[in-house]
């Protein structure tokens, strides 16, 4: 009985750090610079992501159960729909960071399954890459808002990767270097 009783002594302020933030973002995407745009080559019309997160400001870490959403939205009808969770088989990672009087940055990413990319730009899995989900929340005052890095990074999965693909994949798997660049819609606060 006193083992549990400090176990949940213990336990407790740990969970008491923790705060829970939810964060909504909803657009198109910005243009890049090249000749035909990847979500215009693919159909891709739109996107939402839903960023639901505990954040432990004192150690700076995701809770386990912090997780990531996103929809694609095609041209034609129809969407693609892909989700990651902190410590699940599709494993959210996060770089947790203070900014100097601009509060707490969040840049959240996971690696997306090969197979349902795949289906999400009609291509074999085996032709695509190793794309990856890059989300930004920036955390200050209680007010979660997003921030400058959210997309999809295209990395070369070997010498397979498609040719409708390789004008996007990472030059030197450089991170800025997103493929696929969220842009908010002017609704957003």
């Amino acid at each position: 009985m006193k083992r549990l009783v400090l176990a949940v002594l213990f336990l407790v302020p740990g969970m008491a750090r923790a705060e829970r933030y939810f964060l909504h973002d909803a657009g198109e995407f910005q243009p890049f610079g090249y000749g035909v745009e990847f979500y215009d080559r693919f159909g891709w019309r739109s996107y939402q992501v839903d960023f639901d997160f505990d954040l432990d400001i004192a150690n700076l870490t995701l809770g386990r159960d912090s997780r990531l959403k996103l929809r694609i939205d095609k041209r034609g009808g129809g969407h693609w729909d892909y989700s990651c969770k902190t410590g699940g088989r599709r494993s959210l990672n996060a770089n947790v960071n203070a900014l100097y009087g601009q509060g707490i940055s969040v840049v959240a990413d996971c690696r997306i399954d090969n197979r349902s990319f795949a289906k999400a730009v009609a291509l074999d899995p085996e032709d695509v890459g190793s794309p990856q989900l890059v989300f930004q929340a920036l955390v200050n005052n209680g007010r979660v808002l997003p921030g400058a890095q959210r997309g999809i990074d295209l990395r070369a999965g070997g010498p397979g990767t498609a040719s409708e693909l390789r004008p996007y994949v990472l030059a030197n798997d450089d991170p800025a270097g997103l493929a696929v660049v969220f842009q908010s819609s002017a609704s957003l606060p």
